[in-house]
């Protein structure tokens, strides 16, 4: 049902929702993902309650700004996901965002829980690192904020608070799982492996 530049960015995200499903980030029905449509304040996004080995592009659906569903894609049990508030708050932190994703891997799951008293992960040294959007080099020390989970979407975003800033390119939820934002699909999904890539390194490196 969409059409023109808005039925490209859904075809667009599509690509990266079945990509993550292949790399086992997104099991079951879980995880969500939105990119900003051509009205800036309508946004693509992942509808609730479809497994991600099955998803297709009728299962993108757009809203407002208030998340909620627009014409013609309101129907009986149509519904964003229960997280939407967390991608609308996100597009209007960051203006310049016009993707938001969010993964459910194992090792992002597991480092979101054993560092949960530190409230966040230090990454410093990988030549990765230039993978997130403004890093120019390896030489620097970049923070993954991790906050409590919660069912209210309002508590997450409060502990986030005054933890945003244009250094900071995703969070993890305890127990949970990532998000990350960028200036379109192609970047928020190269933060998505980027991060994923350094999950594993960091995992790898305690082993030894």
């Amino acid at each position: 049902m969409f059409t023109g530049h808005n039925k490209k960015l859904a075809e667009d995200l599509l690509e990266s929702i079945q990509f993550f499903n292949k790399k086992g980030w997104s099991p079951a029905t879980s995880t969500n993902y939105s990119v900003r449509s051509e009205n800036k304040n309508e946004y693509i996004i992942s509808r609730s309650g479809v497994d991600k080995s099955r998803f297709s592009l009728e299962d993108l659906i757009l809203i407002n700004t208030r998340g909620e569903v627009q014409p013609p894609f309101a129907g009986p049990g149509i519904k964003s996901s229960a997280e939407t508030e967390i991608h609308t708050a996100l597009y209007e932190q960051f203006p310049e965002v016009n993707c938001v994703l969010h993964t459910h891997s194992v090792l992002g799951t597991v480092l979101s829980l054993t560092h949960l008293q530190e409230k966040q992960i230090v990454f410093e040294g990988y030549e990765i690192l230039k993978g997130l959007e403004g890093n120019s080099t390896h030489e620097l020390r970049e923070t993954l904020p991790i906050v409590p989970n919660s069912q209210t979407m309002s508590e997450i975003l409060g502990k986030m608070e005054g933890r945003f800033s244009n250094d900071v390119h995703g969070f993890l939820i305890a127990g949970h799982g990532l998000y990350t934002w960028g200036k379109d699909i192609s970047t928020a999904k190269r933060h998505i492996e980027t991060y994923e890539f350094l999950f594993e390194c960091y995992h790898m490196m305690r082993r030894f």
